[in-house]
Formats: structure tokens, sequence, C-alpha cells
């Protein structure tokens, strides 16, 4: 997981590394609290919390270049981030709401002294929303909704269910990720994988001129034999047949 944090990579960027020593105080500080999510999300909150702590001492050189107010700024966005993600992702979001406003008053009416001691409390409050209705990041809900947004955003692409996998193992085990999966959409990612393609030929046959083999070519078919039986065995009809009954229907 670690070669996904943002600030590995920090000290490597010329962007970054020709600011000055409080721009690069305050952009360090913004993305070690956004490297938290990632933690954050899978329910590791002690790791979490261990990430932030160790990169913030690794760094305390670089931290006193800013002050309470920059530090107390730097606190409201994190609170705006862990409310954020509570309402993503929950039924009931009241209360992130409520807990974001009740941080939003305690840092104004009582400015960060110590940054350490007051993002631990901040995560612990809001970890305990995370469990009110057991739909936790660790849960099936955001990995389920990632497949289909990677499947969606890919879909001119060969897309296997390998391929689906290997960016699933980013966040957690690819086993419990078809399980759960198919749970919530009561198909399995081989079927979301070929369903949506389907649809989206339907499409291109509906609203465009190319022909059946460019949109086969287009969504990345083995050949146009393979389409065209796919095509029938979900739909009923081939690929002509649906775009010349979909012709008639709007010329009636």
């Amino acid at each position: 997981m670690d070669d996904l944090f943002y600030t590995r990579y920090l000290d490597h960027l010329k962007s970054y590394v020709h600011q000055t020593p409080e721009k690069k105080a305050i952009i360090l500080l913004g993305y070690i609290q956004r490297d938290f999510l990632r933690y954050y999300r899978r329910g590791d909150l002690i790791d979490g919390f261990k990430f932030i702590k160790e990169n913030v001492k690794r760094n305390a050189d670089l931290m006193r270049h800013l002050s309470i107010t920059q530090i107390t700024s730097q606190m409201h966005s994190f609170v705006d981030d862990l409310a954020h993600e509570g309402i993503q992702n929950h039924v009931e979001i009241y209360p992130f709401l409520e807990l974001q406003q009740k941080y939003h008053n305690l840092l104004q009416n009582k400015p960060e002294v110590d940054y350490l001691e007051w993002v631990q409390k901040i995560i612990y409050d809001f970890s305990l929303l995370m469990r009110v209705d057991n739909l936790s990041f660790s849960s099936r809900l955001e990995p389920t909704l990632d497949i289909i947004y990677y499947v969606n955003t890919n879909i001119y692409h060969k897309v296997t269910v390998k391929d689906v996998l290997i960016h699933a193992n980013q966040y957690c085990n690819p086993a419990r990720v078809q399980r759960d999966f198919k749970a919530e959409m009561n198909m399995s990612i081989s079927e979301f994988i070929s369903a949506k393609k389907i649809s989206t030929a339907q499409k291109l046959l509906r609203e465009t001129d190319d022909s059946v083999q460019k949109i086969a070519e287009k969504l990345k078919f083995y050949d146009l034999n393979d389409f065209s039986k796919q095509f029938k065995r979900k739909v009923g009809i081939s690929p002509l047949m649906y775009r010349k009954n979909n012709y008639q229907e709007e010329n009636k």
C-alpha cells in the first residue's frame, strides 16, 4: 500500500522541493491527512494514526515553520474530509454533519495547540460514527462501487476479471471483493463486465452509424462472431436485427 501514498513522492517533485519551508509544510501536512484516508476507508485507524504521527515527527523541523493559525486551518480541512467520507458512505448523514460542525466550533474557539492530540480525538469520534449503521469503509459498498466505476471507465478496453481484481487488490482482499460484489449486484464481476459491454453496444447501435464490425472492435470483443453470439445470448436477437428494429421504431 505504501507505493500509493502521495507523501512518498513529494520530495521527487520539483514544484514541491523548490517551495519555501512554510509552503512545503502546508503541502506536506495536507497530503499526510489525505493519505490517512486510505487507512480510514479500510478501518485501519490505529495504523492510520501511526502513519500520521510518524510523518509529522519525521518532518518536525519543517512543521515548526507553521503558525497555530495555519495548522488549525489544516485541521478544519481534515474534519471536512472525514465528514465527507462519512456522508458519502452512510445512510444517516446528520450525525456526521453535527460532528463536523462541533469540531469547527471547537477549533474556532480553541485553536490547535497539540496537533497530534487533536487528530487522535477527531479520528476516534468519527470512527464511532462509522460503525453506527454497519456501513464502514471496510464494508462491501465502496469496493463494489469502485469496481463499477473501473469497468465503466475502461469499457472501450479489454477488461477481464483479472484486471478488475488487480485494481481491487489496492484496497482489499480479491476473494472477498468477488463475494461482496455478487452479494450487492446479484451477478458476478464477469457477468457485469459482459452486461456492460452489451448495453454499451446497444447504445452504439441505436445512436451511431458504426458498423457491427466496428462496434465489436471498439468494445474489444474477440471477433465479430464472438460479439454476435454474446449479443444474441443477452438480448435475444442479433445486433443487425436490434438496429433494424430500433430504426423502424424511430421512423413510425
